[in-house]
């Protein structure tokens, strides 16, 4: 409770510093500020970020609800510089109801020159479409949506978006993905997770060549299993990404000069396609391999190793870490942790997670190492 004595300090502060603590809080208790005094009666509406949370079970929490939101957004007199809306509607029919109010109130913030959007529409038997106004907003910088179905789209214009998270959203095909990206021609960091597609249609080599995301510099995609065009990635410092029987090869893939940290996810144990892979990234300095997908799939593939005949740039000169998860003892696995011991000049850090029942260690610590002072850690 605030005090109405000469030790109210939170009272004594400007206007624009009570609204950037107020930015803080859930929509609703900063609306519910307004009782505290005069001066805050219309403070609220002031506050440039709103932050909508709700859980519908029933008929009167949805009205409730739906009344606060749109009261809200009539009421609010100033430019909104982010907005969260993240809402579980609990059965279909609540879902009906409510996903076309959830479009009016994105299309209202959007109208209002939103720079940072935030969407998370669950229901657990409907799915959310993403509202085609967004794809135009030129006053967009942070885009971040959640279990939602982005389709029905044909031209994308986001001049200002820097950043876009997508988990678990739901394309047509992969051209739609490509198309969106398009739009986006600043983008500096790509969160593309779990992503689920319609139809695995291939892109032609005219549209795996027409992507370009050049500001791009972070980008992760673990989960998500289709035909990206990686040369879309070249300018990337940070990667996370599924290497599976879809690549089946790096040959024309062009070199990722800035790439520092690689996360890389083999379903297939393919060691051979990895060795390929850091050929293509002269300047990796931390890397780190794990066996199965980022949803846990490992494929029983044999795979008979075929000792490199080169070395690659990032391995001679530049590798500091090296890190493998869920490490299956194979053969192929075990010849790819001594050509990277046996080849890495500068590496620090060689850390091995695998199964209880697995006894490497002895073997591995008796292996040549380029680097006198790399150490071996074995966690089991």
């Amino acid at each position: 409770m605030l005090s109405t004595g000469h030790d109210d300090v939170i009272s004594s502060l400007p206007d624009a510093v009570l609204c950037h603590i107020l930015s803080f809080l859930e929509t609703k208790e900063v609306v519910a500020t307004s009782v505290l005094s005069k001066r805050w009666t219309r403070l609220w509406d002031s506050v440039p970020l709103l932050n909508f949370f709700a859980e519908l079970s029933d008929r009167e929490a949805y009205f409730r609800f739906n009344e606060f939101v749109y009261s809200v957004l009539l009421a609010h007199k100033t430019s909104i510089k982010r907005c969260t809306f993240d809402i579980l509607y609990d059965n279909y029919h609540l879902a009906h109801l409510g996903f076309p109010n959830v479009i009016k109130w994105i299309n209202a913030v959007v109208q209002c020159g939103v720079e940072r959007l935030y969407i998370y529409i669950e229901s657990y038997d409907n799915i959310f479409k993403l509202p085609i106004s967004i794809l135009s907003c030129k006053t967009l910088v942070v885009l971040d949506i959640s279990t939602l179905t982005a389709k029905g789209f044909s031209s994308v214009r986001l001049p200002s978006l820097k950043i876009l998270r997508l988990n678990e959203t739901n394309f047509l095909n992969v051209q739609d993905l490509v198309l969106l990206l398009a739009g986006c021609p600043i983008l500096e960091e790509l969160l593309a997770l779990h992503l689920e597609f319609d139809s695995d249609d291939s892109l032609t080599y005219q549209e795996l060549e027409s992507l370009s995301l050049n500001k791009l510099r972070i980008a992760n995609l673990a989960g998500t299993i289709c035909h990206f065009p990686l040369k879309a990635l070249h300018n990337v410092e940070l990667l996370d990404i599924e290497i599976n029987k879809v690549y089946r090869s790096f040959d024309d893939i062009s070199t990722f000069h800035n790439l520092t940290n690689l996360r890389l996810y083999s379903n297939n144990c393919n060691m051979n396609l990895l060795v390929k892979v850091l050929k293509h990234c002269p300047n990796l300095q931390n890397v780190e391999l794990k066996q199965g997908s980022a949803i846990g799939m490992v494929e029983d593939v044999m795979e008979n190793w075929v000792d490199p005949t080169f070395v690659p740039q990032c391995l001679s000169l530049q590798l500091k870490t090296c890190i493998m998860r869920h490490f299956l003892g194979q053969e192929s696995e075990i010849q790819f942790t001594r050509y990277i011991l046996k080849n890495a000049r500068v590496l620090q850090t060689m850390k091995i997670h695998c199964g209880e029942d697995l006894e490497i260690e002895k073997e591995l610590s008796l292996c040549p190492r380029a680097s006198s002072t790399c150490e071996l850690i074995i966690i089991q």
